[in-house]
Parts: C-alpha cells; structure tokens; sequence
C-alpha cells in the first residue's frame, strides 16, 4: 500500500538520498551535495507556499515531489510550479508517480492554482509530453 505524505525538516536526511538518486541518473557528470540540497530545502520550507510529498511503501520511501504556488502577472493567474520530481525505477511502473503528481496539483487547485507546471530534465520531455504537458520555455545553462 502507497501512502503519500507532507515532508517536514525532519525527513530532510531521508530525501537527500532521493534527491542524490534523481540527480546521478538524470546528471551522471554532476556533483551533487546532500548538504547543499537539505540547506537548499530548508530554505524553502519557510515559504508558506511550498510543499513536498514523500511516497511510502509500508516503510520504504519510494518517491517524493516538490512544488511551489507562485503569482504569474504575465497571465493574471496562481501556478503550481514542480520544482523536483523523483520515483525509484522500481515503482515507475506503478501508481506512485501519478498519486505524487495528483497530490500536488489537487492541493495547488486547493489553493488557488490554475494551472500546473514542472521544471524537468531534457531526458524526460518525451514523457511529459506524452502526458499533455506543453513545453513553453527552456532553462539555458553555462560555466561562468
């Protein structure tokens, strides 16, 4: 049985892994910092509107996602933002992604949101787009 629950500071440790996991296999040449991400997280955690959700597995963790509200005056409107989102390959075929993305968007709907949207790796366009997300903008990167 998956159950779905909203992290706190206290479960930051546990997540690190999750987010270490994501980041080795979406990023293999990276190198990410636990310490960083928690640091990173906490900071986070003091917006009122942002949130993240664990996936359990009995006593497993599985999965998380994380996600903000945010005003875009450009469309007059509330968005939900995923910011991070990660299942471990062994729950991909399952329903554990699906219930984090739900969790998020019907909690962002709760609040105002009209609209969702999710910052993603370039490996996973396909399947967001195959999910009828639309791709509007990218994030360009490089070494300073």
């Amino acid at each position: 049985m998956i159950d779905i629950f909203l992290c706190d500071e206290s479960d930051l440790e546990e997540m690190s892994t999750l987010w270490f996991n994501m980041i080795r296999e979406c990023e293999p040449t990276s190198s990410p910092s636990k310490e960083l991400w928690i640091n990173h997280i906490e900071a986070y955690m003091k917006h009122p509107d942002f949130a993240m959700y664990v996936a359990y597995d009995g006593d497993n963790v599985c999965g998380y996602i994380t996600g903000m509200l945010f005003s875009d005056p450009a469309f007059s409107r509330i968005v939900a933002l995923g910011l991070e989102f990660y299942v471990y390959p062994s729950y991909r075929d399952g329903s554990v992604a699906l219930r984090l993305y739900h969790t998020l968007v019907t909690e962002g709907r709760k609040r105002g949101a009209k609209e969702i949207r999710l910052i993603c790796y370039n490996k996973t366009l396909p399947l967001w787009e195959s999910k009828g997300m639309i791709c509007k903008s990218f994030l360009m990167s490089r070494e300073i």
